[in-house]
């Protein structure tokens, strides 16, 4: 829930962003980098080769058992901008995002 203050604080962000977009216009939107961080399951799926056994043409194809998510989670954080994704970062829990990383 957004407080009054932070409300209000993205109120002036917004108009002196549009303010920047009419003087600057096109140049102004392609310099824009934003992002989405959300928390992500782990899977720990097989590779083809160890998924692989050896049989007789004649034997029924093994049985695949349904993939299912892991009690780990991940948070997956993306960022892009005009052109498409610009970064992509994955951090397992229990890890910390360093300061120098955020500092870029």
């Amino acid at each position: 829930m957004l407080t009054d203050e932070m409300k209000m604080q993205r109120k002036t962000m917004r108009v002196e962003l549009l303010k920047i977009h009419e003087e600057e216009s096109e140049e102004f939107i392609q310099r824009i980098v934003t992002g989405n961080e959300s928390w992500v399951h782990l899977y720990d799926s097989e590779s083809k080769r160890q998924s692989m056994e050896c049989r007789h043409k004649s034997s029924p194809s093994p049985r695949k058992f349904k993939v299912v998510a892991s009690a780990r989670k991940g948070m997956l954080t993306v960022f892009w901008d005009s052109e498409g994704i610009a970064h992509i970062e994955f951090l397992k829990e229990g890890n910390a995002v360093k300061k120098a990383k955020c500092q870029a």
